[in-house]
């Protein structure tokens, strides 16, 4: 058994072992009723419907704002990289003022700026656009990505041998051919553990959108502890710690496999 699979089953196994027995020294013998009032209310902190008519809301919605914002983060970052790496300091100089604004940026100082600087409803083509606090949370959590993005997608090509540049210039190929058939190939796998370690980050960054009012899943949870009373907040935040981890946590081994695997070669 390698050791990546040893550090899964002992995480995946010990860790949740860990917070059952938290919550025996927080509650001791009330512990079998609060589980059971965490597991009525599971549809709730899932998906943020008691009755499954919606799967947007809850747990379900730090993956999706998830998604959409590496989504954004690795168009822009391309874009953004390709700027970096450019020829001319008329490009490449306003490039690297934005990688290093936006990376040097506190995440939840960016969310609470987009909340106040996008209007609530803008007009594209004539129709009304709502933008709703997920949206706002999707820009908001994107553009530091965009910039870490940009950053590894930099690293990644400088990575590549120069040499490989030099042979393909004296075969005529121009410089977007160079990068598109011959670097991005080779620097794609160096990327990609870096790029997982991004997404990792992204998604326990999604914690934060529950300033923005978004229905995630800690804004579900303080609703529910306002409706169940206090008693039950250690309970319900354990139970969101450990939705965090089971998502986070096998992103983090295939991430170090893959970085042993680039490694070897």
């Amino acid at each position: 058994m390698s050791s990546e699979w040893r550090a899964f089953l002992l995480g995946i196994i010990g860790v949740p072992a860990v917070l059952v027995a938290l919550l025996f020294g927080v509650y001791g013998g009330e512990t079998p009723a609060i589980l059971t009032k965490i597991w009525l209310r599971m549809p709730m902190l899932l998906f943020g419907s008691a009755d499954f008519s919606s799967f947007t809301g809850g747990f379900a919605a730090n993956i999706i704002i998830s998604l959409w914002s590496m989504l954004i983060g690795v168009i822009g970052g391309a874009v953004l990289g390709l700027g970096l790496i450019a020829r001319g300091a008329h490009v490449r100089i306003p490039s690297e003022l934005v990688m290093n604004v936006l990376r040097n940026s506190p995440w939840l100082v960016v969310l609470y700026a987009m909340l106040y600087l996008l209007p609530f409803e803008m007009t594209v083509f004539g129709a009304n656009v709502f933008l709703s606090p997920t949206v706002k949370s999707i820009v908001g959590l994107a553009l530091p990505v965009t910039a870490n993005i940009a950053e590894v997608f930099r690293g990644g090509v400088e990575a590549v041998a120069s040499g490989q540049w030099e042979s393909a210039r004296s075969l005529g190929y121009r410089r977007l051919q160079i990068l598109r058939h011959i670097v991005m190939p080779q620097a794609l796998p160096l990327m990609t553990p870096n790029l997982m370690t991004i997404y990792a980050m992204l998604f326990i960054g999604t914690s934060l959108v529950v300033v923005t009012g978004t229905a995630d899943v800690l804004s579900v949870a303080r609703t529910i502890i306002g409706s169940d009373g206090d008693h039950i907040a250690s309970a319900l935040y354990i139970f969101v710690l450990l939705l965090f981890f089971l998502f986070s946590f096998p992103i983090a081994i295939l991430t170090r496999s893959l970085e042993r695997r680039v490694r070897a070669r």
